[in-house]
This record gives C-alpha cells, sequence and structure tokens, in this order.
C-alpha cells in the first residue's frame, strides 16, 4: 500500500473516533457509491453527515482544507444524496462536514494520540 494510502486511512480513524468522542454515530467508512467515495457517514443527532477526512504529514503542500474546492463540494453533497437514495433516507436531514488532520512527520510514533499534530473540524460547509 502507498504511504499517501496508509496515511489517509490513519486519518480516516483519527476522525472517526474524535467524531465518535462528539457525540457522532459513525454508520459507514469509505462508503462507495456509483460516483465516488464517501470517507465517513455519520449520524449527528438528527442529520446525516457526509464527512471528507483531508490528512497531511505537515503542512509543506498546504492546510489540508485548502485541497476542498468547489467541485469537490459539489462532488461530496452529491454522494450524500446517492447514499440518501440508496439507504431510503430522503427526508433525512443532511450536511457535509470536513475533517482535517495534520500528523507528525516522525512514522517511529506508537500511537494515533502521539501522531495526532493537529485536528480541526468543520461542520456544514457550502
Amino acid at each position: 500500500m502507498r504511504a499517501k494510502d496508509v496515511t489517509g486511512i490513519v486519518g480516516e480513524e483519527i476522525a472517526a473516533e474524535y467524531l465518535s468522542r462528539q457525540g457522532h454515530q459513525v454508520l459507514e467508512r469509505r462508503w462507495r457509491g456509483a460516483r465516488g467515495e464517501l470517507d465517513l457517514i455519520t449520524r449527528d443527532g438528527a442529520q446525516l453527515v457526509a464527512v471528507e477526512v483531508k490528512t497531511r504529514r505537515g503542512t509543506g503542500y498546504g492546510h489540508p482544507f485548502e485541497a476542498i474546492t468547489g467541485p469537490k463540494l459539489a462532488r461530496l453533497h452529491r454522494l450524500l444524496l446517492e447514499y440518501c437514495a440508496a439507504e431510503h433516507r430522503m427526508h433525512d436531514q443532511r450536511r457535509v462536514d470536513v475533517v482535517a488532520v495534520v500528523l507528525s512527520g516522525s512514522s517511529a510514533a506508537h500511537s494515533a494520540e502521539h501522531l495526532i499534530r493537529g485536528l480541526e473540524h468543520l461542520k456544514d460547509v457550502g
């Protein structure tokens, strides 16, 4: 597996744990629809939430939130609608959140807590 794929999986695990501690119920991880993938789908109270997780090992290539462009955000909303249609949840309230995870550059850390250099959560994006 490529290093960037491992980084992404680690970031998704960290984000799922963080969201669970914030009261979200994680329903799906890496849900794949006909038009793409959603990193996480959670329930936050009455709302279904598609969560895009952007993970970086440092900010040399910019902050993770910078990767969320207008077209990417529109695609996330379409994928959430696709999920709702597939699961017969079209009447559920829904939103898209983005979680940015910045990891330390060290691969010698033994636990996820030691890897995290920063975590930010934007709710109801776009």
